[in-house]
């Protein structure tokens, strides 16, 4: 009886995990493990300034069909002011607004269970701080 406990405990546990994990277990179905790696800005991170360092990683560079990378911020398109090449790309973004700004990053690429193209998008969230207000007068 204490085996059975155990076992249901565990495939709770097994399928609690599943749910919570629903669309990474989607994604990696579909397409395989991910085409690229955003390692630079984290998501929701500060700046003080209105720019950001970006750094993008390829880490299957066989499946990602690189002339494909682009990079908008807020909607406008900023590829050009990223350096892409075959193992990734890397810049840096002027031009971010005070508050929150999205930076949109997306590829195309082969799957990993075929040959069929897909494509990843990723989409990160950084925060300029407002100018401190100086007039006390």
């Amino acid at each position: 009886m204490k085996l059975f406990v155990r076992l249901f405990a565990v495939i709770g546990v097994l399928l609690a995990a599943g749910w919570w994990f629903r669309a990474e277990l989607t994604h990696f179905a579909y397409v395989g493990p991910s085409l690229m790696r955003l390692q630079n800005p984290e998501d929701h991170s500060e700046v003080p300034i209105g720019a950001v360092d970006v750094q993008i990683e390829f880490p299957d560079r066989d499946r990602v069909a690189v002339e494909t990378f682009e990079c908008s911020l807020n909607g406008l398109d900023v590829t050009d002011s990223l350096t892409v090449g075959r193992n990734g790309a890397v810049g840096e973004i002027v031009g971010l607004r005070e508050g929150e700004n999205r930076i949109r990053v997306r590829v195309f690429g082969k799957s990993f269970w075929g040959d069929r193209f897909v494509d990843e998008e990723q989409v990160v969230v950084v925060r300029v701080r407002a100018a401190p207000f100086l007039d006390l007068a």
